[in-house]
């Protein structure tokens, strides 16, 4: 791998390819090979962040060599300078930190003139197995127990393999382009072709990731006064309410004693009536992004805006 660093960058070459019969005239279809492209920035974006922390920028262009038409492409990875020098002094590790991460995401099998296992290695290793037990070792490695096996990977490794994000990025660099007729096998280099870092088609599978499960934030039921919006009487659609903030929100009724006097034409509305309810909200994870549900479980009462003056009793 050819270290071009700068005063201001720490950039590594490396090289990934796909093959089979479909690339035989070194052509590959633009909408397969750019969202995979779009896609290995995120997985190095996404490594960095989570080996680095936050501030560290690692960025990957296509390099000056690279030639249309051609299904091995040459690409430059970036981190700042500075990264490089942390590195260095809190690990005592020779390897630049673009070079070290290129080898624990696996895209090449030598950092710093030693043999590396990669996020690459440890997918392919686990395959569609489950994993029996992990075992922190002195030495902060980890060893992974899958049936009668054993493996140890970097701690660094594990961390790349469990970041959501990374893996799905991932999945769209490698199993997707496999899925296509005629594209049997993805490829990664980083010392121009002495070793390679290596995918089947039979492997693509192994790295699609599941979608996580949504997962429950907060959940509370407060009183509020709901003013209707839009009213559905088909089972299971939400109405939509205001409740007085800038946004309307869509709900659903669970009261079953106010649905039966609806079905029972007991109940009339007009424009502008309101619902005293007990409203409950609950927020969930989905993916990265924060959720809102909400639903009427109990109708207090009815409320007609139109205010009336009282007479003036004694």
């Amino acid at each position: 791998m050819e270290a071009s660093g700068t005063a201001e960058t720490d950039n590594m070459k490396f090289r990934i390819v796909y093959d089979g019969p479909a690339l035989d005239n070194h052509e590959m279809d633009v909408r397969d090979l750019a969202p995979a492209l779009l896609a290995l920035s995120d997985v190095f974006e996404e490594a960095g962040k989570t080996l680095y922390g936050t501030k560290a920028v690692v960025s990957v262009k296509i390099n000056a060599s690279f030639k249309a038409g051609s299904f091995g492409i040459d690409l430059l990875a970036s981190s700042p300078s500075w990264l490089k020098s942390a590195v260095e002094f809190f690990s005592g590790d020779t390897a630049s930190a673009t070079l070290n991460l290129i080898a624990f995401l696996g895209l090449c099998k030598v950092a710093g003139g030693k043999t590396t296992k990669g996020l690459i290695d440890l997918i392919k290793w686990i395959g569609s197995r489950k994993v029996k037990k992990i075992q922190n070792l002195p030495d902060s490695n980890v060893q992974i127990f899958i049936d009668d096996e054993s493996e140890v990977f970097e701690k660094e490794v594990i961390e790349l393999y469990k970041n959501y994000k990374l893996r799905e990025a991932l999945q769209e660099v490698i199993a997707k382009p496999l899925e296509k007729e005629g594209i049997d096998s993805f490829a990664a280099t980083g010392d121009d072709g002495e070793t390679f870092i290596s995918v089947t088609k039979s492997q693509a599978n192994f790295f699609y990731v599941e979608r996580l499960d949504d997962s429950i934030l907060s959940e509370s039921t407060v009183e509020k006064a709901l003013q209707i919006i839009s009213i559905s009487f088909h089972e299971g659609n939400k109405w939509r309410f205001s409740d007085g903030s800038s946004t309307s929100f869509l709900a659903e009724i669970t009261d079953q004693k106010f649905l039966n006097e609806i079905d029972l034409m007991n109940l009339n509305f007009s424009k502008g009536d309101m619902l005293l309810v007990d409203l409950k909200v609950t927020q969930y994870m989905s993916g990265e992004s924060i959720k809102t549900l909400y639903e009427v479980v109990h109708v207090k009462k009815q409320i007609n805006p139109q205010r009336q003056i009282d007479f003036p009793f004694e």
